[in-house]
């Protein structure tokens, strides 16, 4: 049964400035601008049945009335109905979904984007300094080397290249899988005792790697194999830069522990996929700070330092991404994971897991200020069913304590 679009509403039933403002990226509008966007905005009604059609893409698109099931690639079926807190956010466009099925009629509407919405930039980019003129020269020497890929990118270790190579087969075997990885003892060791913990509520214990990738699925042994084998690319030798990388590296895996106990409470997330995006979220600063240990002028001053990484991290760590081939997965990662305020769509994604897992592992650093309340960010209520609480966000960290600690030990160890 095949959804179809019916049409506009009457213009008889207008729309109300609060109906506009309630609508997560309307909600800051200055009254002139709310006004323009609600007389430009329509509705639009489907049948009930699969929406074959594309949806509008003239507007971002909002379910009003009804329900939609909405089939994810991480194979997870998801079910938004237009009184639950996601409706507030656009429903995500046709490419980022297997399918829309509209439970019931429905109605959308069509809201053109904000007036005058800015480009997507981090909330924590650094004030500019005043650079010397040697810095200035040094610093346009670094983004040339950059440019130039004069300054080496991190790599993948080579085993976790032929491992991910070998996922990707079809024609291999769980058993051809298990073989590649058994070549490293450690990391065989905890790929089987990360699926043997309390944090993957394991019941039947597992022996073998074939058993772990039959339990798992390949997808999940990748991501998990990549966390375990990424330590290395977190080293650097400048004694200036090395405590800079090290803080990098616990923080990193901290949000990745934090990001796999989010993604493991919220329908329609793959909690390994999301461990692995909280440790890969800010690879642009390993790579920042691996090009910086040529220029040691711009090292002197922090406040320098953390001026260029965070001007140029974005930037080189999508090109970190697209060499490791990981930038269809990851890349609103590595984008959106410090804007506070991303707006995103109406399921929950790893920007999302990683934006609240980087908050929660930020709380009570002395060093962060201006960090903004649990529940004033978007990412909030799309995870952990809707239904979170700044107390429930808590609680289910705190009771996860014990899995974030052991998470941490086993993408730490070895």
């Amino acid at each position: 049964m095949l959804g179809k679009w019916v049409g506009r509403s009457r213009t008889s039933d207008p729309l109300s400035a609060d109906t506009i403002a309630a609508l997560q990226p309307y909600a800051e509008l200055a009254p002139g601008d709310l006004d323009m966007v609600r007389r430009l905005a329509r509705k639009v009604e489907v049948d009930a049945g699969l929406l074959h059609d594309p949806l509008p893409s003239d507007g971002a698109v909002f379910l009003q009335r009804g329900a939609l099931q909405i089939a994810t690639h991480s194979g997870h079926v998801l079910l938004l109905r237009a009184d639950q807190p996601q409706a507030r956010f656009p429903v995500p466009p046709r490419e980022k979904l297997v399918s829309l099925y509209a439970a019931e009629p429905s109605e959308f509407l069509v809201v053109p984007r904000p007036p005058g919405a800015p480009a997507s930039t981090s909330d924590e980019q650094s004030p500019p300094p005043n650079l010397t003129a040697q810095e200035d020269a040094n610093l346009a020497e670094l983004r040339s080397h950059f440019r130039e890929q004069r300054c080496e990118l991190p790599s993948l270790p080579d085993l976790a290249i032929k491992i991910g190579k070998a996922i990707d087969e079809p024609n291999n075997a769980n058993e051809d899988i298990a073989r590649l990885i058994q070549l490293d003892p450690s990391l065989t060791a905890r790929l089987i005792s990360v699926v043997n913990s309390a944090a993957f509520g394991s019941v039947n214990k597992i022996t073998s790697i074939s058993q772990a990738t039959a339990r798992l699925g390949r997808a999940k042994v990748r991501s998990l194999v990549y966390s375990f084998l990424l330590k290395g690319i977190f080293k650097i030798n400048s004694p200036v830069l090395k405590g800079r990388m090290e803080a990098l590296w616990q923080h990193s895996v901290y949000v990745a522990a934090l990001a796999y106990v989010l993604g493991r409470e919220t329908p329609g997330i793959d909690a390994e996929q999301a461990l692995l995006a909280g440790l890969i979220h800010d690879i642009g600063t390993v790579a920042v700070i691996g090009g910086l240990n040529r220029f040691p002028l711009l090292t002197q001053r922090a406040e320098v330092l953390d001026y260029i990484i965070g001007q140029l991290r974005i930037e080189i760590g999508l090109r970190t991404l697209n060499q490791w081939r990981l930038a269809r997965e990851f890349e609103d990662v590595v984008r959106d994971a410090g804007q506070w305020q991303r707006i995103g769509f109406a399921i929950p994604e790893n920007p999302d897991v990683v934006i609240l897992a980087r908050l929660h592992a930020l709380i009570g650093n002395s060093n962060q200020v201006g960090l903004p309340r649990i529940d004033a960010v978007p990412a909030f209520c799309k995870l952990a069913h809707g239904e979170l609480s700044p107390r429930q966000s808590l609680s289910i960290l705190e009771e996860a304590d014990t899995d974030v600690r052991e998470l941490r030990s086993l993408i730490t160890s070895g």
